[in-house]
């Protein structure tokens, strides 16, 4: 009975449409000398970074290392698309729940009112597990933040709610490097609008990607 739940952990990973055997591509940025272009590039890394989630507890860069996750940005007072994203990416969590070595990091863009309390009560409310954290701070260290993430957060009176904010996410491995899929003329998609059932799908595919690159990873340092 032991071995039963390693077998389906291990069918899931390596047996779907064969992601085991699948990597996905780092995103990339130039290499400056003097603000100019060299030709290379360098496989780029989401900055530092250090917040407080809804345990009270601080979630960091260094603590996400050696995780894969999802990294998205919202406020509980959204009237417009927060509840529609979260939802969805609800179900990815449910989806991957089974994986100690994913998890969600969601960046509320209004922390003067999302206190830790208040990020406490939408997490239960919504139903995420200890899995995800939903992380309040400085308001514009979670604006740099979003721009880390080549997404955009920031205030606007003029939009519903106050704040503008992406739809989309971003998919970073455990090294803090963004991954993504290729669109068919080849370029690196980025990010992922999960309001969008076609990218949502992409999302979950890409994960299951990049998971199982994960496990190989970590099987192979554990053979040298």
């Amino acid at each position: 009975m032991l071995v039963l739940p390693a077998f389906i952990y291990l069918l899931f990973v390596y047996g779907l449409k064969d992601v085991f055997f699948q990597t996905l591509p780092l995103v990339q940025t130039p290499v400056l000398i003097d603000g100019r272009p060299t030709g290379d590039s360098v496989a780029y890394q989401i900055p530092d970074f250090s917040f407080i989630n809804q345990d009270g507890a601080v979630v960091n860069r260094d603590s996400m290392l050696g995780n894969v996750y999802v990294a998205s940005f919202f406020f509980a007072n959204c009237p417009t698309i927060c509840p529609s994203m979260n939802f969805h990416l609800l179900q990815i969590q449910n989806r991957f729940k089974g994986f100690d070595d994913f998890k969600l990091l969601s960046h509320t863009v209004d922390p003067k009112r999302d206190t830790v309390e208040a990020l406490k009560r939408y997490a239960n409310q919504l139903g995420a597990t200890k899995k995800w954290h939903f992380v309040t701070g400085d308001e514009e260290a979670i604006y740099a933040a979003a721009r880390g993430y080549f997404l955009n957060a920031y205030e606007d009176q003029l939009a519903p709610g106050g704040f503008l904010h992406s739809q989309s996410v971003v998919l970073v491995d455990w090294d803090g490097h963004i991954r993504s899929r290729r669109d068919d003329f080849g370029n690196l998609i980025g990010a992922y609008d999960v309001l969008d059932v076609t990218q949502l799908n992409d999302l979950e595919e890409d994960i299951k990607v990049l998971m199982a690159e994960y496990e190989r990873y970590k099987h192979n340092l554990e053979k040298e």
